[in-house]
């Protein structure tokens, strides 16, 4: 799993979002951007590696080896 760079889209947190807080159509949509510009900035600062949903449907985050 240490290979994931990114697995989870806009799209795909939408529904997500939509699913575990009950949000609208265009409410998950604008609460996915704001999650997605979130985890492509700490990317971008090495604090993680990727993002992806896990076995059970639940979003995590793939931390960066080098980050304690």
């Amino acid at each position: 799993m240490s290979n994931i760079t990114e697995s989870a889209g806009l799209t795909d947190i939408a529904k997500y979002l939509k699913r575990m807080h009950g949000y609208s159509d265009a409410e998950a949509l604008v609460e996915a951007k704001e999650v997605l510009a979130g985890f492509q900035d700490m990317s971008s600062h090495g604090i993680i590696k990727g993002w992806y949903f896990d076995a059970e449907g639940h979003l995590e985050l793939l931390p960066n080896e080098r980050i304690k």
